[in-house]
């Protein structure tokens, strides 16, 4: 071979690894590796909203059941007897958020057991120990904590013809559902 295309050889594989290179550092240069590296937890959630306690409020009748509390914390039952126009029943129940998520109450509560007739004489009632009414979406924070009052009332506003002629029996329930807030 001759000396000009020896030359002209080298020259060319030069020019081609400077043309290689160039084109490694240009695409390096351009180029990025973009990484996110985190860290996730998900605590440990507890769910627990119950009845903790009953007081009776002074002055109401003698309870034939007294309100006690199931096994659950779900549930309260009790038993009265109302004879004269004024004879009430009252207790302070406390609801307690004893879980790790914050508590809100899906709706109104439900309050059953009145008949139409029974109404007239009897009234039944749900509110906060302050007498004031109980609206959906009210929360109880995780840890915390509300007292609600529960009254049943022979009504003594009635007139003589209202009065029932039977003793009546009446099965009165307060559903509260909550919901996690």
């Amino acid at each position: 071979m001759s000396f000009m295309k020896k030359t002209k050889r080298r020259l060319s594989v030069i020019v081609l690894l400077l043309l290689l290179m160039s084109v490694t550092i240009g695409y390096s240069a351009l180029s990025s590796s973009l990484n996110i590296t985190g860290t996730s937890k998900i605590s440990n959630a507890k769910w627990d909203v119950h009845f903790a306690d009953v007081s009776v409020t002074t002055g109401s009748v003698t309870a034939t059941t007294a309100p006690t509390i199931d096994a659950s914390g779900l549930n309260i039952t009790y038993a009265v007897n109302l004879t004269t126009p004024g004879d009430f029943y009252e207790f302070t129940v406390n609801v307690t958020n004893a879980g790790s998520v914050d508590a809100k109450l899906n709706a109104l509560p439900t309050i059953t057991g009145v008949s139409t007739a029974q109404d007239v004489y009897t009234n039944y009632t749900f509110t906060h120990t302050d007498g004031t009414a109980i609206t959906a979406g009210e929360t109880i924070a995780a840890g915390a904590s509300k007292n609600f009052k529960v009254r049943v009332e022979f009504d003594d506003s009635i007139t003589a013809d209202q009065l029932p002629e039977e003793a009546q029996t009446m099965t009165l329930t307060v559903g509260m559902n909550y919901v996690q807030a």
